[in-house]
């Protein structure tokens, strides 16, 4: 990676806060920069047709909870969100500035004015184009905060809180409004932020009825670990629930209670754990040398027929034609 894109290196920022702008570069390589930084932000860009020059600016806050705050401005341009491999904490995307259309896998709409995009890392993809100059807030979340609230990101599918609604209407406007002071708040101003932006999005997440909660307060930790113990053995093709059980000391028979607890069976969890590192593997340009197979064997399936008609009923696209697409997103010519 060029140094041009590495964050301050002031020890007292280099942890907490970072700034990238293209415009501080060489016209040749504001592209490349601007491909970087947002790698460090767990996103991917595709400039818009056209030929113009892309530019953009990124900075980068972390709070002292470990809420990631990240506002980014520049010229139209398609944002693909990668996400890192874990898959406990939640995200949010507020476009406050410029016209923005979002994708979830091959859903799309245009995200309104004061409307929040959300979604767990790991989980669906999310694009946005950036049809315009734009400014637009991201946040990550870590899952301590949830957990401790009884709110399951690992059951969490990406989607939208309306601007119509009264909580989220506020946390709209509570975000906007971190957009514009993020570069002076320090750690003690951000602690009422982190505790009125937590209070606000579990309410307006607990609103919407895909958004599953643990009524019993040590089902959610059992609940952690169980899913952390099968992300740890995803590609064992022998991974069922007897194995899951025994690794966390459980019955077979309350694993399967707490998936019920979670709305989720514990045969489609697994089977969408697998199936959504399949499809981040064949989207990515660094697995470009693997074959389908390849990848579906890397991740416990050990038919590609079966492979094939699950990735198809999941995401409305079969393996092949998913791959081609991307490859065809990720280079135009």
């Amino acid at each position: 990676m060029s140094t041009l894109c590495q964050p301050p290196s002031s020890p007292e920022l280099f942890v907490d806060s970072w700034k990238v702008r293209t415009d501080e570069h060489p016209a040749e390589r504001c592209a490349e920069i601007w491909q970087e930084a947002l790698q460090q932000v767990y996103l991917a860009v595709s400039p818009r047709s056209g030929g113009e020059p892309l530019h953009g600016e990124v900075t980068y806050n972390i709070s002292p909870q470990g809420i990631e705050f990240v506002t980014l401005s520049g010229s139209a341009q398609r944002l693909v969100g990668q996400g890192p491999q874990q898959s406990e904490s939640l995200w949010l995307a507020l476009a406050i500035a410029g016209e923005a259309h979002l994708q979830i896998g091959e859903r799309e709409a245009r995200l309104g004015t004061g409307e929040i995009l959300y979604g767990a890392t790991g989980g669906d993809q999310v694009a946005l184009e950036l049809r315009s100059d734009f400014l637009l807030l991201t946040l990550e979340i870590p899952h301590a905060l949830f957990y401790k609230r009884l709110l399951n990101p690992l059951s969490i599918r990406a989607g939208t809180l309306s601007g119509q609604s009264g909580v989220s209407r506020l946390l709209a406007n509570l975000l906007t409004g971190v957009a514009q002071e993020l570069g002076n708040l320090d750690a003690t101003a951000f602690h009422p932020v982190e505790l009125a932006l937590t209070e606000l999005l579990i309410h307006a997440l607990s609103e919407q009825a895909a958004i599953n909660t643990f009524r019993v307060p040590g089902h959610a930790e059992h609940f952690r670990e169980i899913c952390r113990c099968i992300e740890l053995h995803l590609g064992d093709p022998e991974l069922d629930l007897a194995m899951v059980a025994e690794q966390c000391h459980a019955s077979g028979r309350y694993v399967q209670k707490i998936f019920n607890e979670a709305g989720l069976g514990f045969s489609q969890y697994l089977r969408r754990r697998r199936l959504e590192k399949c499809r981040r593997d064949m989207s990515s340009q660094l697995n470009a040398r693997l074959s389908i197979s390849e990848i579906c064997m890397r991740w416990g399936f050990t038919n590609l027929a079966y492979f094939s008609r699950s990735f198809t009923s999941e995401y409305g696209i079969g393996p092949r034609a998913y791959r081609a697409k991307q490859r065809s997103r990720q280079d135009p010519a």
